[in-house]
């Protein structure tokens, strides 16, 4: 926003290509993109990703699907944000987290959660320490544990597993078919 506010829209992994549909029509960026996790990534130039999805109609399909499965999710994430009650968000969000990651520990700080949520960071603090007490996280200074996979989808809003279905149905691979570690 104008006065600095941010709020999550999307969340990206390693099926993610950001900037991908702005550089199909537009060339430039229409949102800001935050990395919260260490990684690596390859870079592409539009150019050359154009000739080479040209001329795979495997990969015209596969960044066809990829945009499907994205606005699905900021469609879905905008209709989480709007209903569901925080505690339930911050599970959705903790295990789209976890998804990405290949670890049980996430560099997620109160703060970061209270902008990507859209909410106050006191109530952040309250949501993940129910859910520390019930047993399903494990929260140390700039990082949470996943403790209980199966328990956190559980107080999950349904929105998790819409999303998490979507790419399953649209990029069969993405994740391991048995989210739980």
């Amino acid at each position: 926003m104008e006065d600095g506010h941010t709020v999550e829209i999307g969340v990206f992994g390693r099926e993610g290509v950001i900037g991908l549909l702005s550089a199909l029509v537009t060339r430039e960026a229409f949102g800001r993109y935050i990395v919260q996790m260490a990684g690596t990534a390859s870079r592409i130039h539009f150019e050359r990703l154009s000739e080479v999805r040209h001329a795979c109609p495997k990969l015209r399909q596969l960044i066809l699907n990829y945009g499907e499965a994205l606005l699905t999710q900021t469609f879905q994430t905008v209709s989480c944000n709007a209903v569901h009650l925080i505690e339930a968000r911050c599970c959705r969000w903790i295990l789209a987290m976890h998804d990405r990651a290949d670890q049980d520990t996430l560099p997620l700080t109160h703060e970061f959660l209270s902008e990507m949520l859209g909410v106050q960071r006191s109530s952040v603090s309250v949501a993940t320490r129910a859910l520390q007490t019930a047993g399903l996280i494990q929260q140390s200074r700039g990082s949470i544990t996943v403790t209980d996979r199966a328990g956190l989808e559980e107080a999950a809003c349904e929105c998790y597993s819409r999303i998490r279905g979507i790419y399953q149905r649209l990029l069969p691979g993405t994740y391991p078919s048995t989210p739980s570690r």
